[in-house]
């Protein structure tokens, strides 16, 4: 690795690394365990707030992000190079974690620009300073993210997997040009032990979530053109990728009134399918829509068709006779598609409508899209 750290001085860094890089190159203890490690670069986030966040999603903002090394018992000299997006990290600047902290390693320089960051450290020991296995953070930045919806840190920032620029060394006593790098199938002149590297790692935060909330309405005719009513009771679901029911309400389940037909559920940032039917006495059809949004939805309102009184698809003679029993007399708010009361001709007006839509005409796949 001796032509790495002339190639990283020549081209990033300025005269005085040469100076910090000066420490003995012959090893007074032992060498280290190059190659029995098993080392892992990733980052690790905190927002504006103080709190954990995840580098998977992230929003606008500005975050601190930790380089951290794990797998390792000691460092002779470790460097990263990483290519980031101007575009969407307005602002990324870096601070050695080891500068003012840990006398035991020497920052050997840092270069950001042109949407490249690179930055060095050396241990001023004979042989290696000692760190925590378990993750080490070797430096931290401050990150300004500009971007209209989720962003994975992993797309606008990424390690340079070259070996002359992302490598970390255990020992002096290993001599320099063995260490553990990203790609190990790059052409060296020297046995280079493998190093992982995730940008985002997968963590054990709890998933963004964001609300949403609408109201269910009465459609006014068969391919479900909202009218301004709401209905009571009409279950709501949110589905997953893979089909799985991730929560349920029921429209005004908190028994409210000023405003009938009310929901709100808390589902994942992201996209998620809804479905909302399957009424307290499955008499409407089954409406699904597509919510895709970074913050809380408050206008996700959808229309049921209602006058499927049985529930099978189609609207045909049989829903007509239960209409027409709840015309007659036997009231039945499944029959008051404007819910004044009463059914009467004007709701009869709206079953006819969705009569004379010739029962199959009803869209079941309705989809409204929320950014």
């Amino acid at each position: 690795m001796k032509k790495t750290l002339k190639k990283f001085v020549a081209a990033f860094l300025t005269a005085m690394i040469a100076v910090c890089f000066s420490v003995p190159m012959t090893a007074s203890a032992a060498p280290g365990t190059l190659g029995d490690e098993s080392p892992y670069l990733y980052c690790e986030f905190t927002d504006e707030n103080g709190d954990a966040a995840d580098g998977n999603h992230l929003t606008a903002g500005t975050y601190q992000v930790n380089i951290v090394l794990s797998g390792m018992e000691s460092l002779s000299v470790f460097q990263f190079t990483a290519d980031y997006d101007p575009a969407v990290l307005t602002a990324v600047d870096v601070t050695s974690t080891y500068e003012d902290t840990d006398a035991s390693f020497s920052c050997g320089g840092i270069k950001n620009q042109d949407g490249t960051l690179v930055a060095a450290f050396a241990s001023a020991n004979d042989d290696c300073t000692a760190v925590d296995a378990a993750g080490t953070v070797i430096a931290t930045l401050s990150v300004t993210v500009d971007t209209p919806s989720s962003t994975d840190f992993q797309g606008p920032f990424l390690f340079n997997t070259d070996p002359d620029l992302t490598f970390a060394e255990a020992d002096y006593g290993d001599g320099i040009e063995a260490a553990y790098v990203l790609d190990v199938n790059a052409e060296t002149e020297t046995a280079i032990p493998q190093m992982t590297a995730d940008e985002s790692p997968e963590n054990e935060l709890e998933p963004e979530t964001i609300t949403v909330s609408g109201r269910v309405l009465i459609a006014q005719d068969a391919v479900g053109t909202a009218s301004a009513f709401g209905l009571r009771g009409v279950k709501v679901y949110a589905y997953d990728n893979e089909g799985n029911v991730i929560a349920e309400t029921v429209s005004n389940a908190d028994g409210a009134t000023s405003e009938w037909g009310e929901y709100e559920l808390e589902v994942p940032v992201g996209t998620t399918q809804f479905m909302v039917g399957d009424f307290v006495a499955d008499t409407i059809v089954n409406r699904m829509f597509t919510i895709n949004g970074d913050t809380n939805i408050t206008d996700a309102d959808v229309a049921v068709v209602m006058c499927d009184f049985n529930d099978d698809g189609v609207i045909n003679v049989i829903d007509k006779a239960n209409f027409n029993t709840a015309y007659k007399g036997s009231y039945s708010i499944y029959a008051d598609f404007n819910n004044d009361g009463t059914v009467n001709v004007i709701d009869k007006a709206n079953f006819n409508t969705c009569y004379k839509g010739g029962g199959n005409g009803i869209v079941y796949g309705t989809s409204l899209h929320f950014e």
